[in-house]
């Protein structure tokens, strides 16, 4: 990969020797010369329309000297590096400047092409280090904002010591963004890290992003200024989404999967104490986009369209629906694709209201159509079914499934074995030889059946259960590693941590 440029600024009073750095070889050394000054004056003046990266600068001079300018840089662009320019007799006004944070110094008189490049190569490594630094504090404080957003998601109140991560001083108004992915774990695992590298360029590159953050997965918060004009924020959104929805795409499996990117926008706040009904409101936005995604990737703002708690009377009027069209299998599809789809729309249940009232009907009919239960991949798909459309297609693919089981005999066999043997060490050749087919046969199967490779769902169900086992039980973290079949907590950790966006005691210790 290319290394960019040092941008370079010169600032001394004397011309002879600007004009002598302006014929330095300044792109053999890796460097471009961006301007010069004759006085830290000027070269504040040029710093507020292009920051450099390094200031090669004098320290005896007129209107601004050299130790004023330092100052001034340290306060205004920490992140510049600084080179003097001095003659033997500025030597304690040297040792001065260091102190203030001058990286290198070179005398006039005997500078020489060698010392300029490697005082250059000196504010590289100091660029590098600090980058570094920025970063890890960066993540640090991301970590400590996403906990801090887990429980605001789940209506618990921030203490003082809480809220300092996110630096809302009061001094301007703010929008909370919350980026919903709709597609399935087969695009979003092997894009995530893509779509983590799009946040941390954008939060770099646009002074009004101030954090951005992650809870679970398929879903993100960005937290910005409030600009003046509406419509700018919306651009800057609009282009994060489709940026998104790239990445996504490009990892598509099947190309009849969902893949959207939705940007719910809250309305400008002040106060810090005002984030929670920020998240509020997008989480309203989130139970409707359920319904109302239908139109692709977008920005949504406002209020939406409210929705409906299942009543009896509700359940009740679902329930005759699909026992109308209980006849034959076939009518039911077209019942659930057609009639009972109409019904949502209109109706606007909460979404895991109508999801698990489906759920309990489809395990009612399963067990009444062939004598069966509901297997965990199954149930999985259909409670995280971002879309009604997605939940329509999961219980339209299932019965589909038991019509035409038995040349789907072998991946239920492997799915089963895997569930009943999670503990254990599991791998395509063990996997192969247990339901009898060669090992690329299996694979090939069971991404078509799953839209997951083995590997993939292995992953997805080992950490689905740990989850639970956190949510759901006191155990130690190694505890439940090594219930799921991962001994290693080093590698628990990592793969939890890339799946959930957290660590596993920070997931425990929020749950």
């Amino acid at each position: 990969m290319a290394v960019k440029p040092l941008n370079v600024l010169i600032v001394d009073d004397e011309v002879p020797l600007r004009q002598e750095l302006r014929l330095f070889p300044w792109e053999d050394c890796g460097a471009v010369l961006i301007g010069e000054a004759g006085n830290g004056e000027e070269a504040l003046q040029m710093c507020g329309i292009t920051v450099p990266d390094v200031v090669v600068t004098d320290i005896t001079m007129p209107i601004m000297d050299g130790l004023t300018l330092i100052r001034e840089l340290r306060k205004r662009y920490p992140a510049v590096q600084i080179i003097l320019l001095t003659c033997h007799s500025d030597f304690h006004y040297v040792q001065e400047a260091l102190r203030l944070g001058a990286l290198e110094y070179l005398l006039k008189v005997s500078m020489e092409e060698e010392e300029m490049k490697q005082a250059l190569n000196k504010v590289r490594e100091a660029m590098v280090k600090e980058r570094r630094s920025i970063n890890n504090e960066k993540s640090e404080r991301r970590l400590l904002q996403a906990a801090a957003f887990g429980k605001l998601l789940r209506g618990q109140e921030l203490n003082a010591d809480e809220w300092l991560p996110f630096k809302l001083d009061g001094n301007g108004a703010y929008i909370l963004a919350r980026l919903v992915l709709a597609a399935p774990h087969s695009a979003y695992i092997p894009a995530r890290q893509q779509i983590q590298q799009t946040l941390l360029d954008k939060e770099q590159s646009d002074p009004n992003w101030l954090t951005w953050m992650t809870t679970s997965d398929k879903e993100y918060f960005v937290l910005m200024k409030a600009l003046h004009a509406e419509e700018e924020a919306i651009a800057s959104l609009s282009g994060v989404v489709q940026a998104l929805e790239y990445c996504l795409k490009a990892k598509e499996v099947q190309t009849n999967q969902i893949v959207w990117v939705h940007a719910i926008v809250s309305e400008p706040f002040v106060q810090e104490e005002e984030l929670a009904n920020a998240l509020t409101s997008t989480t309203e936005w989130k139970d409707a986009l359920f319904y109302d995604s239908s139109l692709g990737s977008s920005v949504w703002k406002g209020r939406p369209l409210p929705m409906r708690e299942m009543t009896d009377q509700l359940a009740k009027e679902l329930n005759e629906k699909l026992r109308m069209a209980s006849s034959s299998t076939e009518f039911l599809k077209n019942c659930i694709q057609g009639e009972l789809q109409k019904w949502c729309y209109a109706m606007r249940v909460r979404p895991h209201q109508l999801k698990q009232r489906l759920l309990h009907w489809q395990m009612d009919w399963l067990k009444v159509h062939d004598g069966s239960e509901l297997d965990c991949m199954v149930i999985t798909q259909l409670m995280g079914a971002q879309t009604l459309q997605e939940m329509i297609a999961c219980l339209i693919e299932h019965m589909n499934e038991i019509d035409h089981g038995s040349s789907r005999i072998e991946i239920r066999s492997a799915i089963q074995w895997i569930q009943e043997n999670m503990k254990q060490p599991i791998s395509l050749p063990i996997l192969a030889e247990q339901v009898g087919l060669s090992a690329h046969y299996v694979s090939r199967l069971f991404r078509e059946e799953t839209g997951d490779t083995v590997s993939q769902y292995i992953t997805r169900l080992r950490m689905e259960k740990a989850v639970e086992l956190l949510k759901r039980t006191n155990k130690k973290v190694y505890e439940i590693a090594e219930e799921v079949g991962i001994p290693s907590y080093r590698y628990f950790t990592v793969t939890f941590r890339n799946w959930t966006g957290v660590s596993p005691t920070d997931y425990k210790r929020n749950k």
